[in-house]
């Protein structure tokens, strides 16, 4: 009996550590499940398929993948576009140009036609912009940017033309001196004699912007076929042509030269010659 007793109790004795190691044995492998995966180890908690797969190993974390994971969900709800392929027919293109805002005719352009499109540009852009599939907005703005464009073309160039046209009358205004209006006015005449229509002078532009009347050589010209024609060949107004001191010093100064009529006292134009040298100083 005693034996028996003996050995029961260190039966117990042996048996009890065990149970108690076992019970603390469990909270220690609760605590390694619940640790968290670092963010720089995101891809061990995936299948080695998927680890693999660059579509997903590109990411350096999960809030990157997660990241680009929403943005794609926002555009798979997004009305999409098919962009034709490279034998796509001139309606499928147009289809789409359409889809994208251009309008379904040309003349649905809502463009105005300033000055600087008359009726065949006009048309001609708006079926050139239909052609390239340009959106409203879009044509509007390349229409404004052409005006633009023109308009500052034309006020440089009457800068010019203006520059051009004075410089010109100041020539004429030294060469024909105090007699500038008159010359110009007998011009204009002996013009309307020769040409009938002078309207062409005004119609035809120079390089610098100023008008082919404006130039200083036709001008001349025709200031001197009036001198040719006389007031009586001239039409309109007649206008008496006075000589400026300028043009009878140089007609003075041709006769004076050697060996003419007036420098050789026997010559039979001598007296003729003196006599107009006499009428040219009194203009001087």
């Amino acid at each position: 009996m005693i034996e028996e007793t003996t050995l029961d109790t260190g039966s117990q004795e042996v048996a009890e550590p065990a149970v108690i190691a076992t019970a603390a044995a469990e909270p220690v492998a609760q605590q390694e499940v619940a640790q968290p995966v670092s963010e720089g180890n995101w891809l061990d908690g995936l299948d080695e398929a998927y680890r693999q797969n660059p579509l997903i190993n590109k990411w350096g974390s999960l809030n990157d993948f997660a990241k680009t994971h929403l943005n794609a969900q926002k555009l798979i709800g997004a009305d999409k576009v098919a962009i034709p392929g490279k034998a796509a027919t001139d309606e499928e293109w147009q289809s789409l140009y359409q889809r994208l805002g251009a309008p379904e005719d040309p003349n649905q352009y809502e463009v105005e036609q300033t000055d600087v499109f008359d009726e065949a540009s006009f048309t001609a852009f708006r079926n050139k912009a239909y052609e390239i599939g340009l959106s409203n907005k879009q044509a509007q703005e390349i229409a404004g940017l052409y005006q633009d464009q023109i308009a500052t073309g034309r006020e440089a160039l009457n800068q010019r033309a203006e520059e051009a046209r004075f410089s010109g009358e100041q020539e004429l205004r030294k060469e024909f001196g105090q007699n500038f209006e008159q010359r110009l006015t007998q011009a204009q005449a002996a013009a309307r004699t020769v040409m009938g229509d002078t309207a062409i002078f005004d119609e035809i532009q120079l390089a610098d912007g100023r008008s082919l009347g404006d130039h200083p050589a036709i001008i001349r010209t025709f200031s001197r076929m009036a001198e040719m024609l006389g007031e009586d060949g001239l039409v309109g107004e007649p206008t008496d042509v006075v000589m400026s001191s300028q043009d009878a010093k140089q007609l003075i100064s041709e006769h004076m030269r050697p060996n003419t009529p007036y420098t050789i006292a026997g010559h039979p134009e001598h007296d003729m010659a003196v006599a107009e040298v006499l009428r040219l100083r009194g203009y001087v």
